[in-house]
């Protein structure tokens, strides 16, 4: 019993200079505050490889689409670019070519296929053996050229021999075109609306009309006399590259363009006349990725 009074007498000292010692001191740091957190969610990343494949080819990614996607995002965070890299894979992809001018066959051309422009060909083509038609053979003759254009866009699309600026030349420039849009004027705001996202202002409207007539006049700075002359001048006209990249800020981005947007897009695209470089720049941006 002594050595037990003995022992506590010996540790209440102990206890109470250990309960008085001092605890950690807690030192405040005055606009300390935590790093920001620049990575990019899984989530979004996933997302990302999906709505790309689904864009560029109109389907989703197979399993190991899917999983070099994630791999070349994750390379470096999903920096703008990794993204490039990942979308030049996407480009060159059998079906890009193909989804571009299925894409465009239908808003132009009212959906019409190969095989209905096949067709067409067929009716002219029996046209030239009836003598009546005899004083009308150079126009059915052209008429078949053009049309024999536009059936060979898909292959010379998927090929490289044409690109998409040419593919618009071609679906404009055929019969089927003209009797979709029949009468210089309509074929004119056809023209405007569809390529530019605008009408022609009336002055516009005015000189197109008539040098799509025949006459000679001047549109959008060229002069010109013919209608294949007006389409060549349209499609070579800042006012066409603007309306692109108006055109793929809506599709993609749901929004237009701001003017530096604008200035920027119009220069890739005349400079490159490659609308892969275009739509690349586009869809590598944050706003695409949702961050």
């Amino acid at each position: 019993m002594f050595r037990l009074h003995c022992f506590c007498f010996f540790l209440l000292p102990v206890l109470f200079l250990i309960s008085c010692a001092p605890g950690p001191e807690i030192i405040i740091v005055p606009d300390n505050t935590a790093p920001p957190d620049f990575s990019v969610p899984e989530l979004a990343k996933e997302n990302y490889v999906n709505k790309v494949y689904i864009t560029l080819l109109g389907r989703k990614p197979s399993d190991s689409e899917f999983s070099r996607g994630m791999a070349l995002l994750d390379e470096n965070n999903a920096s703008t670019e990794s993204r490039e890299k990942f979308i030049d894979e996407v480009l060159v992809k059998p079906g890009f070519s193909q989804r571009m001018y299925e894409i465009a066959r239908t808003e132009i051309l009212n959906n019409v296929d190969t095989a209905d422009i096949t067709f067409q060909i067929v009716i002219f083509t029996q046209l030239l053996s009836d003598p009546v038609y005899e004083p009308f053979y150079d126009l059915i003759e052209t008429e078949i050229g053009r049309l024999a254009r536009l059936r060979d866009v898909p292959k010379k699309l998927e090929n490289g021999e044409i690109d998409r600026i040419e593919m618009h030349r071609r679906m404009v420039d055929n019969f089927i075109y003209d009797e979709i849009n029949m009468g210089t004027q309509n074929f004119v705001l056809s023209m405007f609306e569809y390529f530019l996202g605008r009408y022609p202002t009336a002055k516009e409207e005015e000189v197109s009309i008539q040098m799509v007539d025949g006459f000679n006049t001047v549109v959008f700075g060229e002069e010109g006399d013919s209608k294949a002359e007006f389409i060549e001048i349209f499609f070579e006209s800042d006012n066409y590259f603007e309306g692109q990249v108006v055109n793929i800020y809506e599709d993609f981005l749901f929004r237009s363009p701001n003017s530096v947007e604008m200035g920027e897009g119009t220069e890739i695209y005349k400079t490159t006349l490659d609308y892969s470089t275009l739509l690349k720049t586009i869809l590598a941006k944050d706003e695409f990725l949702g961050i």
